[in-house]
């Protein structure tokens, strides 16, 4: 997947500017407290009789010539500066990850994958239930996969990520989301396959036309198709937004029904 070793050295370089800032600030930190400390007992005795034989020396060393030391110049505290870019640049990748889909993928298959990648059990059992829930649901991104699966993200990202490297599955991306489909589809069908109209879509407008006014709930729908919930209530919220059905209620246990257009739309789909 691209962007996968940018995004490692990115998180390289701020650990990197993190803790060289920090160590830079404890080093300046410890040079501040030695020029603080107070001379040792005994000292003042030693300067006093290195005074006295200073007035025994021979005159002429009045008159030589005074050498004024060399100052120092300040040189720029790069800590805090350093410490600043670090956490400017991680703290980025970590809210990025957060509100951005396609990001938290990103961030999932470069750090959470290679721990997985440790565990064989199982992994071509998953990888065909990915593989026939993708064929199923094209164009399904990547959290409703995940939930409807019951697996967790790293385990997720990490099957997605042999696979596209398999040419199995191909995905793409779709504002903050990330879509999936088999690779046997032409990337000419990627229009269609957005399409509201596709494989359980489909299925939910057919159940609801069947229906008539009077609508079914979500728990119905999925009875029927025998899907999750999760599945369901993306594929729900995607008809929704497309205004192919409509909600006969406001209450938590919605009745949902077939729009006009939805109507319209299964007669030129079928």
């Amino acid at each position: 997947m691209r962007g996968v070793n940018l995004l490692r050295l990115l998180v390289l370089f701020g650990l990197i500017s993190l803790i060289a800032g920090i160590a830079t600030m404890d080093v300046d930190d410890e040079e501040a407290v030695s020029e603080e400390t107070p001379p040792e007992p005994g000292a003042d005795a030693f300067e006093e009789k290195d005074a006295a034989e200073s007035n025994d020396a021979p005159a002429e060393a009045d008159f030589a010539p005074e050498q004024t030391p060399l100052q120092d110049e300040d040189e720029p505290d790069r800590g805090p500066l350093l410490v600043l870019i670090g956490s400017g640049v991680l703290s980025s990748v970590f809210i990025g990850s957060f509100f951005f889909e396609s990001l938290r993928v990103l961030f999932i298959v470069a750090f959470l994958t290679p721990l997985v990648a440790k565990k064989k059990h199982d992994n071509e059992r998953t990888r065909g239930r990915i593989l026939g829930f993708i064929e199923a649901n094209a164009g399904i991104h990547f959290s409703a996969l995940r939930d409807g699966l019951g697996l967790a993200n790293g385990a997720t990202a990490y099957h997605l990520q042999i696979l596209e490297k398999e040419h199995s599955i191909l995905s793409w991306r779709d504002g903050k989301l990330r879509r999936y489909a088999v690779s046997t589809i032409d990337m000419s069908d990627i229009n269609a396959i957005k399409s509201p109209l596709v494989g359980t879509r489909l299925a939910i407008l057919q159940v609801l036309s069947q229906s008539g006014a009077l609508g079914l709930s979500g728990t119905e729908i999925r009875m029927q198709l025998e899907i999750s919930r999760q599945l369901l209530s993306h594929h729900l919220r995607a008809l929704n937004n497309n205004g192919f059905i409509e909600k006969t209620s406001s209450s938590r246990k919605a009745t949902w029904r077939i729009s006009l257009d939805g109507v319209q739309a299964l007669q030129v789909v079928v």
